[in-house]
């Protein structure tokens, strides 16, 4: 009986991290670099997250300022990007999706965090809309996975953003890279 209690102890650890898809060659930290310098405007977004029977409640809207390519903390032959970043939303998620036209303001301005392949959602170029990060930069690690749980949804227009929060740039972004 203590060595099946040792067991489990010692594999908690290890399927905490099965959802940390920050393990990138070096390659696809560069591609997601320049992703980000081009498409500065993410959501964090744990869309298989599940909370009392729903997905997250809450859709952070971010803006990236800096990014690092840094060793990735858990596999040491891979990289992941760091990322400063300033909270410029939060976004309500119903039953429905997500609701860009529902945000609320953020306080805090800046933070760091290490971009995740799988819940950090950008800039689908061909559908206009918001997708996981392995939609957008090659990302072949977990290629059986990637299927996200959640539909695509739309970035907030200017007009929306404004009435919660004035952020510089984005009317000129939202303009060249989602209007229709």
């Amino acid at each position: 009986m203590k060595q099946l209690i040792t067991l489990l102890l010692f594999s908690i650890p290890l399927f905490s991290f099965a959802d940390a898809w920050d393990n990138l060659t070096f390659e696809e930290a560069e591609n997601v670099v320049k992703e980000l310098k081009k498409n500065p405007f993410i959501f964090d977004y744990c869309d298989c997250c599940d909370y009392k029977g729903e997905y997250a409640s809450s859709i952070e809207f971010i803006k990236v300022t800096d990014t690092e390519i840094v060793e990735c903390n858990w596999n040491s032959e891979m990289y992941s990007v760091k990322i400063t970043s300033e909270l410029i939303a939060s976004v309500q998620f119903t039953a429905s999706g997500a609701n860009t036209k529902e945000m609320t303001k953020q306080s805090d301005n800046n933070f760091s965090s290490v971009l995740y392949m799988n819940y950090t959602w950008g800039l689908n170029p061909e559908t206009k809309k918001a997708t996981p990060f392995f939609n957008i930069i090659t990302y072949s690690f977990y290629e059986n996975e990637n299927q996200p749980c959640q539909a695509e949804f739309k970035y907030p227009t200017p007009r929306d953003l404004k009435k919660v929060n004035f952020v510089k740039g984005y009317k000129k972004w939202w303009r060249v890279n989602v209007r229709d």
